[in-house]
Parts: structure tokens; C-alpha cells; sequence
């Protein structure tokens, strides 16, 4: 074999670093504008419910994903373990809905770039007007706003994870010191008249939690840096698992803080409504209402800066493994990043900023991007338990206890949560547009899984075992 395919990715990521990744890239700008929302559809418990649910949901799904990746440390994550317990043509299926989430979650942080800074108060002109999308003016100066900031997290990413990690490490920490001011503000000064009605129903709950796994993602970026992550394996399991109900503690943070400091006429209204209720609380401060607004913005760069981390390793994967021909699968010679997979999303995410700052389009894709991860959260399931059944004497330095139990839960949620994307869910399900979206996705799944069946030069098994999991 040649010898680049021995190269593996360069260990350069603390556990801290890692943990952060995981948090980042969920815990970012967008609970500013949402967290009304979370908190007055359903009502403010049922804003809570939501997230806790999916909290459980999250957490078996979690432990899953936690074993098998102390025992595949590798890039790839998600197509890596259903690649052992399911076989290469599933491997592809899984790798793609992944990367549909990942590559996905760049292109809507990066649309909304202009639109955030513009909210936080950061002066972005509006000159050069090209056409109209989705009821938003696209402009020029948007799009190279959008490009510039997009440059630089490709920028640091293809420098290598090290400096990406530092970077996510020290954001973190400020978006929580922010989450815990919030509250804390919220519950002492706020009122408790404000958080009515504490539920609506079934169906507010419901339309909730279609967008709560989207947002409680980031224990499935673990997996896919976990091949630079400078740690014991076992501890890298433990990380998935922090990562869960560290962003749930995060989201319920916020909601209970806005909710207690805003009635729900603010707290129901556009714009960034976490701002407006600081406003109420604090009279107008600056202070108070810099610090969250730079929090928000941290949240913004650590969100976009950690999918960079995790949609590049999970392509470098699907290369490496020869799913997507061509040579995608080399590495940096200096940085040893997967320095073409990075400039490649680089482009086509700026290509997608032509599209404007729709909030019903971000929603939209945010939905879609979400039941594809449930897709590959099945995936994984499944797999997990087949390898307990077919490899019982594997090393598993983090070993989930009744594994049968877990295992039957996860897979047992995960088909109930996809359920709630059907037009048999209480809330409706995707709308007509995200319908549409998830059908030509799906299609070009299965597309792409078609043509690498037929492949002549496709890799044997053996050899993809090798360069997938270095064995």
C-alpha cells in the first residue's frame, strides 16, 4: 500500500479541547433569536420539557456513540462505526447523512453572519443589492462580510486542530460565564408573572422538539476528531457524554432566564429577544448587554469554527475510505489537516451566501438537517448492538452497561423522534419546502450510494477496513 494511507491525523487536541468542540458547535449564536421561541410555543416548562426530553434521548443515543468511539478513535466517526457493525454501503448512507449535518450547519452559520452582527449592533453596510430570495435583499457587502469572517475559520482550521482547539476552549467559557449571568439576572430581578403560560400543549411541545436535536448534536462531532484528540480513550467516551447535558444545562439556562425577565409579548417578538430582555432587566446597560452580545457573537464563531472541524474530518473519511474517488484523502505536509476537504467547504459555503438571510430558510434547514442526523443516530444504533453481538471480546475502554437496554432505548427514541418529522406528528412535521429538500437529499443519497456499488476501482473490504480504522 502506499504510504500516505499510514498517515493519520496529528494528536493535537486536550481533552478540554475536545469537550469544547463538542459544546461549541451547538451552544452558538442562535439562542439569542430562539430562545423566545423555545419558551413560548410549548410555554416556558414546556420549553424546558423539550429540551430535557431530548436531553434523555440525546444521552442513550449518547452512551452509544461514547463506546464506539473509545473503540474507533478515528475520523469518520459515524461511517466508521457502521462500517464494522452494518458493512460499506451503509457506511456510505451514514457518512452522508452526516456530512449532510456538518456541511450543512456551515452553510446556514455562515448565511447568517451578516444578519447577527447586524443585530448585535456591529455596523454592516448595505450597498450592492443583487436580487431578492426567500423576502430578504441580498447585497454585496453581505456576502463578502460573510466571505472574509468564512476565510478565516477555513484559515485556522487548515493551520490545524491545535490553534482551532485553543480558540474553542476560551470562546466556551465566556458563552457559559454569559448563560449563567443571564439566569441568575432573570430569576432575581425578573418576575415570575412573566414566564406565563408555563405549557401550551402537545402540540407546541412537539414543534419544539423537531428542532432540539439540532441543537444537541455536538456529542456526534466528538467522534470525528477524535482521531487528534490527545487523551485516553475512555475519556474520550466520558466527553460524549459531558457534551449532552452540557448544552442542555446551557439551553435551559437561557429559556428560564428570559422567561422570567420578559413578558411573553417580548419574549414572542422578532429580533434578538434575549437582548430585549436584558434591556428590561438592566434598564438599558451597556455593560450587561455587551458582554452577552459578545458572548452571542463567540457563540457564533465557536459554532461555525467547530462544524469546520467536524464536517472536514468526516469527508477526509469518506475520502480516505475511496467512497468519494479522487484525492481528497491527502493530508497538509506541514499541518497534516485535510487542507483540501477545508478549502473545497470553504467555496461551496460561500456559494451558498448568494442565497441571502432567510430566518424561514435557516429554520428550514436547520429541520431538515436534524432528521438526517436521527437517520444516522439509527445507523449507529443498530451497529452498536450488532458489534456487542459479533464482537463480544473487543476492547471497549468506555463500556455502557446493559448494553441491551441502552441500545433497545436508543434505537427505540430515535425511531420515535423521526416519527416527528412525519406528517403524522402532532405539529405536522417538515412543512411542503423541507419536505422537498429531505426528498432530493435522500435521493442524491441513494444516488451516491448506487454509483459506488457499480464502481470498478472501488477498494476491497479489507483494504478499506485498513484505512478507516488503520488496521
Amino acid at each position: 500500500m502506499e504510504n500516505k494511507e499510514n498517515v493519520t491525523l496529528k494528536k493535537s487536541l486536550s481533552g478540554l479541547s475536545v469537550l469544547s468542540i463538542g459544546l461549541g458547535c451547538v451552544v452558538g449564536w442562535s439562542w439569542i433569536i430562539y430562545a423566545g421561541l423555545w419558551g413560548t410555543t410549548p410555554g416556558t416548562m414546556g420549553g424546558v420539557l423539550a429540551f430535557a426530553i431530548a436531553g434523555i434521548l440525546c444521552s442513550f443515543v449518547g452512551v452509544v456513540y461514547a463506546e464506539l468511539t473509545s473503540i474507533y478513535p478515528r475520523a469518520g466517526g459515524d461511517a466508521v462505526f457502521v462500517f464494522e457493525g452494518m458493512g460499506e454501503l451503509w457506511s456510505v448512507v451514514a457518512g452522508w447523512c452526516t456530512t449532510v449535518l456538518w456541511i450543512g450547519l456551515i452553510f446556514v452559520e455562515v448565511m447568517m453572519i451578516p444578519v447577527i452582527l447586524d443585530g448585535l449592533g456591529i455596523f454592516v453596510p448595505q450597498w450592492g443589492p443583487l436580487w431578492t430570495f426567500a423576502g430578504n435583499q441580498i447585497f454585496v457587502s453581505y456576502i463578502l462580510i460573510s466571505l472574509v469572517i468564512n476565510f478565516i475559520f477555513a484559515y485556522i482550521n487548515h493551520r490545524g486542530a491545535e490553534l482551532s482547539g485553543r480558540v474553542q476552549t476560551a470562546a466556551v467559557f465566556i458563552l457559559f460565564g454569559a448563560a449563567v449571568f443571564f439566569f441568575v439576572s432573570g430569576i432575581s430581578l425578573g418576575n415570575v408573572e412573566n414566564a406565563k403560560p408555563f405549557f401550551t400543549g402537545i402540540s407546541g411541545l412537539t414543534l419544539i422538539m423537531l428542532m432540539v436535536p439540532g441543537f444537541l448534536s455536538g456529542f456526534a462531532a466528538i467522534p470525528q476528531v477524535a482521531e487528534e484528540a490527545n487523551m485516553p480513550a475512555k475519556s474520550t467516551g466520558r466527553a460524549v457524554v459531558l457534551t449532552v447535558w452540557g448544552s442542555v444545562l446551557f439551553y435551559i439556562l437561557i429559556i428560564l432566564g428570559l422567561s422570567f425577565a420578559a413578558p411573553e409579548s417580548v419574549r414572542s417578538g422578532q429580533g434578538l429577544v434575549v437582548i430585549d430582555g436584558l434591556n428590561l432587566l438592566y434598564r438599558g446597560s451597556v455593560a450587561a448587554r455587551s458582554f452577552v452580545t459578545f458572548a452571542s457573537l463567540l457563540g457564533l464563531l465557536t459554532s461555525l469554527n467547530a462544524a469546520y472541524a467536524a464536517g472536514s474530518r468526516l469527508l477526509y473519511s469518506l475520502a480516505r475510505a475511496k467512497y468519494i474517488p479522487g484525492n481528497l484523502d491527502e493530508l497538509h505536509p506541514t499541518h497534516r489537516t485535510p487542507s483540501k476537504v477545508i478549502w473545497i467547504i470553504f467555496l461551496a459555503s460561500t456559494l451558498w451566501t448568494f442565497l441571502g438571510t432567510s430566518q424561514p430558510l435557516f429554520v428550514g434547514v436547520t429541520n431538515v438537517l436534524s432528521c438526517f442526523l436521527i437517520i444516522s443516530w439509527i445507523l449507529v444504533t443498530i451497529s452498536f448492538l450488532r458489534l456487542r453481538r459479533d464482537q463480544p471480546l473487543v476492547e471497549r475502554p468506555y463500556k455502557v452497561p446493559g448494553y441491551k437496554l441502552f441500545g433497545a432505548l436508543s434505537l427505540l427514541f430515535s425511531i420515535g423522534y423521526l416519527f416527528l418529522y412525519t406528517p403524522f406528528s402532532p405539529s405536522g412535521g417538515l412543512n411542503v419546502g423541507e419536505s422537498i429538500s429531505f426528498i432530493v437529499i435522500t435521493i442524491l443519497i441513494v444516488a451516491s450510494v448506487l454509483i459506488y456499488r457499480n464502481r470498478k476501482d472501488k477498494l476491497s473490504v479489507d483494504e478499506i477496513r485498513h484505512r478507516l480504522l488503520s488496521k
